[in-house]
């Protein structure tokens, strides 16, 4: 009569807090999240890389739904800083146009949006009277609900034209305008917007 040995074949197991380096091919289950993985080898044995496996089981889906949110929330937040950066890029494009002499007022030169406390900068030349101004004007909404402006320029002479903001913090909106003076010939502005500083 032939003799039945019954071997019990039992894995490390434990919680996976304490889930140890596994030895190649060996078992390791955790009983707190019921997770089972095995480990991957040595490099000397061939192994790509040293570490464990997980094998899929029914309870690997949560871990799999959060490694999928998580990639879903990364992807999200790549698409809003690509369109950041698209509209900042859109905005270093150089705007050039016509001024005129004897120009008392003129708006809507550049309509921009502002935001409460943040600075908006808009960096120009201006060509006019055979002179040349480089500078960059800034315009912002204070936490008074005010918008103030200034400008930042350096000149080769006397160019004739005067640059200005005016605002709106209903619509969060700033039209930039110039005047110049009645000796004043026609020229040109070139200007491009940062971004929020």
């Amino acid at each position: 009569m032939a003799v039945i040995e019954v071997a019990k074949l039992q894995v490390r197991s434990g919680l996976q807090e304490n889930l140890p380096a596994l030895d190649t091919g060996e078992f390791g289950w955790c009983v707190d999240t019921q997770r089972l993985f095995i480990g991957k080898g040595t490099l000397a044995e061939g192994a790509p890389e040293t570490g464990v496996t997980e094998i899929t089981t029914e309870y690997s889906i949560a871990s799999i739904l959060n490694a999928f949110n998580s990639l879903t929330a990364n992807v999200a937040n790549l698409t809003i800083t690509i369109n950041t950066i698209t509209s900042q890029i859109g905005n270093l494009v150089p705007v050039s146009i016509a001024l005129s002499g004897n120009q008392s007022t003129l708006a809507n030169i550049a309509n921009v949006s502002i935001e409460a406390y943040g600075a908006r900068d808009l960096n120009y030349r201006i060509v006019m009277n055979a002179q040349v101004r480089t500078g960059t004007i800034s315009v912002m909404q204070t936490q008074g609900n005010l918008i103030t402006w200034s400008d930042d320029y350096v000149e080769s002479g006397d160019t004739g034209a005067v640059l200005y903001w005016t605002g709106n913090t209903t619509t969060k909106t700033a039209v930039l305008g110039y005047t110049s003076t009645p000796t004043s010939t026609s020229g040109n502005l070139t200007y491009y917007l940062q971004s929020f500083t």
